[in-house]
């Protein structure tokens, strides 16, 4: 058996040289072929269907349909039409067939001898061959140095036992690195690609239990191979199947009572922290047709827009919206000294009020109501300046008595009743007025 094994990996050795030497004679007819199909049997075989009749591919489409599978088929039919390859003289034709032939014969001669390793591999070892079968069995016996080596090898080695590295253009084996023997198993092989490597763990420590039972010459027929198969597709059905389905879930049931919110002066400052602003309702919005400002945070930092801040300065005053909680309530007799004062009075200037008429009643209060009155005073110390009306109406009263004590006698700044202008040009006036000097005499 063990010789057997060696025949076959010698076989194998020398079907790679000889794929060489075909592809080295077969490339200057069609070069772009040892791309497209990388496995040396079918390489050879393709040779032989193929050879310089490159201009009728399509007719040798039923030949090829029994080697290749559709999309290679398709491409090698392509790349055939748009090849630059030379024919090849009937000598090198020849020479090429030859090396394809004994690449058959050498295929034909390892199927041979596994066959017979096969049908030897119940005798030798019933169980192993029980759980993987006979093929895969003595390809490992052969690949480990016997069955005394295949029980020594340890379970996680046992995958990679006769695992080559491709070197193709297409990454075939992205998600398994390790794809020998027991990959290519039957029991392997009906595991989808995803669960493959937990198979490949499962199965590798049952074949190395049986091959030890061989190795001891224990169970002989095979029953102890069986119990462990049929424990690793209970394991494999396990891992196959679908999950159970658990039904629609019902939803909670909705919690209808309101949360408790936590109040207090540490709330309250919280909430100011984070309330909406005027200013942030500015910085929110944009005005149309107008450039945003921006302000920056540092070199090289980003930059925050201002929105519409800075942007309202329409002239419009907007009434001061006055709490009604808080507002200052007053009595019906006292109606306050802010409400302005009525008639022709004014209390926009105190200079220029008249101090005949009076803008308070009986009561204290305002004689009447004027929209034109205000108690706004522009003056050139301060601009403008609110004023007491009731002030304002001692300061008249303080200002006239002066007046009356002080400059009601004087003849440099009272004015009489008009009657000096009469007599200018005589040069007299009226007692209590003001002396004035006759007029010049006019020219000629």
């Amino acid at each position: 058996m063990v010789e057997s094994n060696a025949h076959s990996v010698s076989i194998d050795s020398e079907i790679i040289l000889v794929h060489k030497f075909i592809r080295d004679h077969y490339s200057p007819r069609f070069p772009e072929l040892e791309n497209l199909v990388t496995n040396p049997l079918d390489y050879a075989k393709t040779v032989n269907v193929i050879q310089n009749d490159l201009e009728n591919v399509k007719l040798l489409e039923p030949k090829l349909r029994a080697i290749l599978d559709g999309p290679t088929m398709m491409v090698v039919g392509v790349e055939a039409s748009t090849s630059r390859g030379r024919e090849l003289s009937p000598k090198e034709l020849q020479t090429v067939r030859r090396a394809c032939d004994m690449t058959l014969a050498l295929d034909r001669a390892k199927s041979t001898i596994i066959n017979y390793v096969s049908s030897r591999m119940f005798l030798f070892a019933p169980n192993t061959s029980a759980i993987i079968g006979s093929s895969t069995a003595a390809q490992l016996i052969g690949f480990a140095g016997g069955l005394t080596g295949l029980a020594k090898t340890p379970s996680c080695n046992l995958a990679a036992l006769g695992s080559k590295h491709r070197s193709t253009m297409l990454a075939t084996n992205v998600t398994i690195r390790q794809q020998g023997f027991l990959f290519n198993s039957p029991i392997i092989k009906a595991i989808p690609n995803d669960l493959k490597k937990q198979a490949m763990r499962i199965v590798s420590g049952k074949v190395v239990l049986a091959a030890r039972v061989d190795r001891v010459h224990e169970s002989p027929d095979g029953a102890l191979g069986e119990q462990l198969k049929e424990e690793i597709i209970k394991r494999l059905d396990k891992l196959t199947e679908p999950p159970p389905n658990k039904g629609p879930r019902a939803l909670p049931a909705p919690d209808d009572k309101p949360a408790r919110k936590r109040g207090g002066r540490r709330v309250r400052k919280a909430k100011e922290a984070t309330a909406m602003t005027d200013l942030r309702k500015a910085q929110n919005r944009m005005a149309f047709n107008r450039v945003e400002d921006e302000v920056g945070f540092g070199t090289g930092e980003s930059t925050q827009g201002l929105g519409m801040i800075g942007q309202q300065d329409s002239g419009k005053i907007r009434a001061t919206k006055i709490d009604q909680r808080t507002r200052a309530k007053l009595s019906k007799n006292n109606a306050g000294w802010g409400t302005p004062a009525a008639g022709g009075a004014s209390v926009i200037n105190p200079f220029k009020n008249s101090g005949s008429l009076s803008t308070f009643g009986n009561k204290g209060g305002l004689a009447g109501v004027s929209g034109t009155a205000s108690s706004l005073a522009f003056t050139p110390v301060q601009g403008i300046e609110l004023i007491d009306p009731k002030i304002k109406q001692a300061m008249d009263k303080k200002r006239k008595a002066e007046e009356d004590r002080w400059f009601q006698g004087g003849t440099f700044t009272q004015i009489g009743d008009g009657s000096a202008s009469k007599k200018q040009d005589t040069g007299q006036t009226k007692a209590g007025g003001l002396m004035l000097p006759p007029a010049l005499p006019r020219k000629k």
